[in-house]
């Protein structure tokens, strides 16, 4: 059986949790703990909040949560979330450490990108999740939010509770660690900020970005595609994900089109997983023109390329997989945000035109 969405935090276990490395990168946060008058003069130079912004509503997994006026201390428990309001011209008071797919200082690329060109100072990084994957509520605390954005996250609702109690939260909208989409959530975060027409315009923007891209390659019209995961050693599965997976839908977007068996896959597996698995037996039951997985370095490639049931699926054994070893470019499709959009679409457009090409 698959394990929950807690248990799949874990990088280091087994099949079940294959998505777990990408998730855990999402956990460990980053944080400073600047005075009001820092945060005060980081939102002084973003836009300005828009007229009848506030008070605002916004509907979640949870329930609905109500934010009366402009926060100035936002602390984000996730990278999609911290990359929007850093777009809206917005300095989080705290935001996520990336000590997996990020640089030394656990920034991803666009993100510190986009920090650096606003000209505030960088945050200090702390954590706020334990290796476990447990809220560290005392550090959120002493961080003193006046607003949680964690649109990507798995947390509990009792989790939920005890961050509400601290500052208004604002968890995922309908599935753990799966966002109906970026635009939605960035919708949310534009909300939650009080620039919601600003936010639409973003989105606009980014979405001309992808569309241009699917336009300039007709070629990726029609063919088909699965997205998966390296096998550890030992496993007798492959993890295949769902077309709710936001990575799937990233490739999808791009003009490609999520394999027919991949889609019977997943709504044959019962809960809200947002993988499931395919014996290696099995394997060819699994009609798709190219495969895409994931690893974190080539090593886990050929140990995975070595299994003789894996090598034998037709997709494999003709040479149309295509293995995202780079963090960065992981980390881009699995938490897509206003900022990482346009960077990964840059990155894998053209590994993709060489894919289909072969």
């Amino acid at each position: 059986m698959f394990r929950s969405a807690r248990q799949r935090i874990r990088p280091q276990r087994k099949r079940r949790i294959v998505v777990a490395l990408m998730v855990a990168a999402a956990l460990p946060l980053t944080a400073c703990t600047q005075s009001s008058s820092d945060a005060q003069e980081n939102s002084s130079s973003a836009s300005a909040v828009e007229d009848g912004a506030y008070p605002v509503t916004i509907e979640h997994a949870f329930g609905g949560t109500t934010i009366d006026k402009e926060p100035t201390r936002i602390l984000t428990l996730d990278s999609a979330a911290a990359d929007t309001v850093i777009a809206l011209g917005v300095t989080p008071i705290a935001m996520q450490k990336d000590s997996w797919a990020g640089d030394a200082d656990g920034f991803l690329p666009w993100t510190r990108a986009e920090l650096e060109k606003s000209g505030q100072p960088l945050p200090t990084p702390a954590p706020y999740y334990s290796d476990s994957g447990e809220l560290l509520f005392e550090q959120i605390l002493n961080a003193a939010p006046d607003l949680i954005l964690a649109p990507y996250s798995g947390f509990s609702e009792q989790d939920y509770q005890r961050l509400s109690s601290i500052a208004p939260t604002l968890p995922y909208d309908t599935k753990p660690y799966q966002p109906s989409s970026w635009q939605n959530l960035a919708t949310d975060v534009g909300k939650a900020l009080g620039r919601p027409a600003q936010t639409a315009d973003l989105i606009k923007s980014v979405e001309k970005t992808v569309e241009e891209s699917k336009t300039s390659h007709p070629e990726f019209n029609g063919v088909t595609f699965a997205f998966g995961s390296y096998i550890r050693e030992g496993e007798t599965e492959t993890a295949i994900y769902g077309p709710d997976d936001p990575r799937v839908k990233f490739v999808e977007n791009l003009g490609l089109t999520v394999a027919p068996d991949v889609v019977n896959g997943a709504k044959n597996f019962a809960g809200d997983s947002f993988l499931f698995g395919i014996s290696m037996e099995k394997l060819d039951t699994i009609n798709t023109d190219v495969y895409l997985g994931w690893a974190s370095d080539q090593s886990e490639v050929d140990s995975t390329l070595a299994n003789t049931l894996f090598a034998r699926w037709p997709v494999i054994a003709n040479g149309k997989d295509l293995w995202i070893t780079d963090n960065r470019l992981t980390a881009a499709t699995m938490y897509v945000s206003v900022l990482s959009v346009p960077w990964a679409t840059d990155e894998l457009v053209p590994q993709l035109t060489e894919l289909v090409a072969k």
